[in-house]
């Protein structure tokens, strides 16, 4: 018995032996400076009494990837070409998001040659899987397996400004993407349960801002909701049993579609994007929820800290709820900051 169990138990509806204490979408790099001479040489996991998972070595990106380019430095700053074909520039030792620049696919002809690098059943995908599933047992750790989800492929691989006047203006092509991508993960991930079955996985979707989705729920639900049904339903067929919805922003105005797909769980519920996991549960009983607590709360420190830890106690008593930050925990959270925050939640949960 250990966190692995605590976690699944969770996410069913049972009542685990313990909290599942973790940080789901861990802590930024520039934490590291911060946070690691205090640690005593430990790992953020075994400081802190917080649960890891192991993501299945099934390779979603395209095949062979594109030889990364670099095409001009300045001061800080590098512009290049990466690996998945999109040019962009980054602040070098940093983990903020680049700039992006160009992307591959632009129109039917490109999005046809970029296919040509997502041969689901190249065996290079999945050369690593036999290996893993033999250790996978030795750690108490749960499972997942990992792809970008069927709005996140459009999003990922296509100008954001471009890719918003296709879905108004090029719908058949929008839908023969989106069908390819559900075509794509099917195969993929079929193949790939046949060395065995993860604990959970795990769509990155990202497809919402602030104000809600980054497309009408109209649009979702013609052209992101069938492909999720289908490829939910083969994952389901195949014994998966946690099924995991990812997206920062407001999904609220999705998130009927998102249960009724077959996905289980959502995360990471950003509160400064108005996801509030009391409002959540109270719509929807059984949805899984990780994630929720207030990184922009954390840095005030305080009385919020308190604050936060109470919120995340009464979800966890709820039930079905992990007490995870929302989204990777920023560096402007001192860690002292943490550390009271994790006092007082442990305190909570008692």
């Amino acid at each position: 018995m250990g966190f692995r169990k605590d976690f699944l138990d969770c996410l069913s509806g049972l009542t685990p032996e313990k909290p599942p204490l973790t940080e789901y979408m861990m802590f930024w790099p520039e934490c590291d400076a911060l946070y690691l001479p205090h640690m005593n040489g430990k790992s953020y996991a075994e400081y802190f009494g917080l649960g890891s998972f192991l993501s299945v070595p099934c390779d979603f990106n395209p095949y062979p990837l594109y030889e990364e380019e670099i095409l001009s430095q300045n001061g800080r700053f590098v512009t290049k070409r990466d690996a998945l074909g999109i040019t962009c520039t980054l602040e070098k030792d940093s983990s903020a998001m680049p700039h992006y620049i160009e992307f591959p696919i632009k129109d039917r002809n490109s999005f046809l040659r970029y296919a040509e690098r997502l041969d689901a059943n190249d065996a290079a995908r999945f050369a690593h899987l036999p290996g893993f599933w033999r250790r996978a047992g030795t750690y108490d750790c749960p499972t997942q397996m990992i792809s970008r989800g069927i709005f996140a492929f459009l999003r990922d691989f296509i100008k954001f400004e471009d890719l918003m006047i296709l879905f108004c203006d090029e719908p058949d092509l929008i839908a023969e993407m989106t069908a390819f991508h559900g075509d794509f993960l099917i195969a993929l991930w079929g193949k790939a349960l046949s060395f065995g079955v993860p604990d959970l996985v795990y769509f990155g979707e990202d497809m919402a801002y602030k104000n809600g989705p980054m497309v009408s729920p109209a649009m979702v639900r013609e052209f992101i909701f069938p492909q999720w049904k289908r490829v939910i339903d083969m994952l389901k067929r195949r014994g998966v049993r946690h099924i995991v919805f990812d997206s920062d922003g407001n999904v609220m105005p999705v998130l009927d579609m998102v249960a009724e797909a077959g996905f289980t769980c959502i995360l990471p519920l950003e509160r400064a994007a108005g996801m509030d996991g009391e409002t959540v549960r109270e719509r929807y009983p059984t949805l899984g929820m990780i994630g929720g607590v207030d990184k922009l709360n954390l840095a005030k420190g305080g009385d919020a800290l308190r604050k936060e830890a109470q919120k995340a106690a009464r979800l966890y008593r709820a039930g079905r709820y992990i007490p995870s930050c929302d989204h990777s925990v920023p560096p402007i959270v001192s860690f002292e900051n943490y550390c009271k925050y994790l006092e007082y939640l442990k305190e909570e949960l008692k």
